[in-house]
């Protein structure tokens, strides 16, 4: 195989060569293109600290002692605490079951 002018020119590749070739390229086109869907989701993931405690119904004293606990990921972005949502999501469904479960 070699390559010219960002095209592949091929010189005696069996079937199954090309397939091995076309897949290896498939791969390496997905790879890329899932880490930039994983970079642009995580970025629009993360949250304030208002909207944190919004999503949380709680004030931001209540936040911070659940941080100190070790409940949620912090991340300082621009002198600012930022908050992964679904960690956000997840704490808050578990405890309204376990509320739903006291009763």
């Amino acid at each position: 195989m070699e390559i010219r002018d960002n095209g592949v020119v091929l010189h005696s590749v069996t079937p199954h060569q090309l397939k091995e070739i076309l897949r290896e390229m498939i791969r390496e086109e997905f790879t890329n293109v899932n880490e930039e869907i994983q970079r642009v989701i995580g970025e629009d993931d993360l949250v304030s600290t208002g909207t944190a405690c919004r999503l949380l119904g709680m004030c931001s004293k209540q936040l911070r002692y659940l941080v100190n606990e070790g409940h949620f990921t912090v991340f300082h972005h621009m002198k600012e605490k930022r908050y992964i949502r679904a960690e956000l999501l997840e704490f808050r469904n578990k405890q309204r079951i376990s509320k739903l479960y006291k009763k």
